[in-house]
């Protein structure tokens, strides 16, 4: 009996010994002398791999460590793709018989370096160029021409049925621009099929956001290249949508199809996403239901995003711009390109604020000023910072919004009138005319400053200008609006003189 144990407990020590040791007897060299160069070849791209070594424990794999795929010539500078090791888990009877049969493979701390000249080039441009011959890749290299009965090798692989990426990172970067870097990639496919559909999760971190994941099922149809997502959801933060549409072209050039809707989507939740793009200010929260329709189209070097939302009481608290009850509608489209976003940013929409409230607080001093002058109390004045309607069109781009139409009514005013805003570090230049109601009009002071005002159906009209920082504007007196109304030059610099003084920082 003893006997017996001693034999087996020997048997698999060899056994285990053998795992162990057989590995470093196996060369694999054939890999980086054969298959290698062949990889090289049909991407165009230089491969250096430090060590190549084969395990059998706990599962036979081969791992490839330190590889590094140069980049193309005109980005000659830059590593395009670089992994800190590459495992290829693989079925061990196929690998007695030579051939590589993967079962999975799997990626550790991958960088991608994806670079763009301004002149719009991405360095990943030829590796979807099907058309430009091998010859003229390799000029001025002569080649041996292989026997015409000799067959050109091929790679021994047969495509995984899970893929796994851990930790990878994303560089993005335009010449002479900030550039932009994704963390935290991981990526999980699993039962990969050519016919069926199959499960994956892939997530990441993005700047100023927390993880971003998408999942569900993918099926994928080798005649066209197409990847088509079922059952997809994107989440960002707390936000979560539903994503389907396919790609087609994956091998060559991938074009994209994707969009997302609801019908009733937290607002908040939203807007704090955009906030972090830079395509919402920071300052204000927006609450409520809303409707929102996205779609990603286009060819991957030049995407396209569009978004069309729809809002039905919406409620804002802004510290520096206004409160109140938001409804309307606005279309953007935001195309793929150098730049920050607030630049590439178009579109157009129509909002309506009701029963609201200017918070400016330094812009609300300087309307109480205008007010006093022209006779209206104190709580008046107060009165003039709230409004029964905000109305605004506007049309967005090259970096500003151009407000077509700025309409506010009160018990004591209405205000018309247009401008535009800078989006990036927003900066006003808007013209606007106050026109006091009959109530308020009553109650003005007679006098000789207060008939400068006055229009041809005697309403009480101010013109004024308002310029410079969205959170400390300048208002004051439109010069070009009180010439059309013909006053001597003599009369606008004394009212001038005086609002400067009525104006004035403190």
């Amino acid at each position: 009996m003893k006997k017996s144990v001693g034999i087996g407990l020997a048997v698999v020590g060899l056994l285990i010994g053998a795992l162990l040791i057989v590995p470093t007897f196996v060369d694999l060299s054939i890999f980086k002398r054969t298959y290698l160069p062949i990889i090289e070849e049909s991407i165009h791209r230089r491969i250096d791999v430090s060590e190549v070594r084969l395990s059998l424990m706990p599962t036979p794999s081969i791992r490839l460590s330190n590889l590094r795929v140069s980049d193309s010539p005109a980005f000659a500078d830059n590593i395009f793709f670089a992994t800190q090791q590459l495992q290829l888990r693989l079925k061990l009877w196929p690998l007695l018989r030579g051939r590589f049969e993967v079962t999975e493979f799997v990626l550790e701390k991958p960088v991608i370096n994806l670079l763009k000249k301004p002149d719009g080039t991405f360095n990943y441009a030829d590796l979807t160029d099907k058309e430009i011959p091998l010859a003229k890749r390799s000029e001025g290299k002569k080649k041996k021409s292989a026997p015409k009965s000799q067959e050109a090798p091929t790679l021994p692989f047969v495509v995984p049925g899970r893929m796994r990426i851990k930790d990878g990172q994303l560089n993005f970067e335009t010449k002479g621009q900030k550039s932009l870097k994704i963390n935290g990639i991981n990526l999980s496919v699993q039962d990969f099929t050519g016919d069926q559909s199959f499960p994956y999760q892939v997530s990441f971190s993005y700047p100023g956001l927390k993880t971003i994941a998408l999942e569900g099922l993918l099926s994928y149809q080798e005649e066209q290249a197409t990847l088509k997502l079922t059952g997809n959801h994107l989440k960002v933060q707390n936000l979560v949508l539903p994503i389907e549409g396919n790609i087609t072209h994956v091998s060559t050039a991938p074009v994209v199809n994707l969009s997302s809707s609801s019908d009733s989507l937290d607002a908040k939740m939203l807007f704090q996403i955009l906030s972090a793009f830079g395509l919402a200010p920071r300052d204000t929260e927006i609450s409520g239901p809303m409707e929102l329709r996205v779609t990603v189209t286009g060819p991957s070097a030049s995407l396209l995003t569009q978004v069309h939302g729809r809002f039905k009481d919406l409620r804002v608290e802004g510290k520096r711009s206004l409160k109140g009850n938001l409804n309307g509608e606005v279309f953007i489209k935001l195309p793929l390109g150098s730049g920050s976003a607030a630049r590439r940013l178009q579109g157009d929409g129509k909002l309506v604020a009701k029963n609201g409230e200017l918070t400016n607080i330094d812009f609300i001093k300087k309307v109480q000023r205008v007010t006093g002058l022209i006779g209206l109390s104190k709580e008046q004045g107060r009165e003039a910072t709230t409004f029964k309607t905000l109305q605004a069109d506007f049309v967005v781009g090259d970096g500003v919004a151009d407000f077509k139409r700025i309409y506010m009514i009160n018990p004591e005013m209405e205000v018309n009138g247009g401008g535009t805003m800078t989006l990036e570090q927003p900066m006003l230049n808007m013209a606007l005319e106050t026109a006091l109601s009959a109530p308020a009009l009553a109650r003005t002071v007679r006098g000789r400053t207060a008939a400068f005002f006055k229009d041809g159906q005697g309403r009480m009209v101010v013109p004024l200008k308002i310029t410079g920082p969205a959170d400390n504007p300048i208002v004051d007196l439109d010069g070009e609006k009180l010439a059309q109304k013909g006053l001597t030059q003599s009369m606008e610099k004394g009212i001038g003189s005086l609002f400067k003084q009525l104006f004035r920082r403190r």
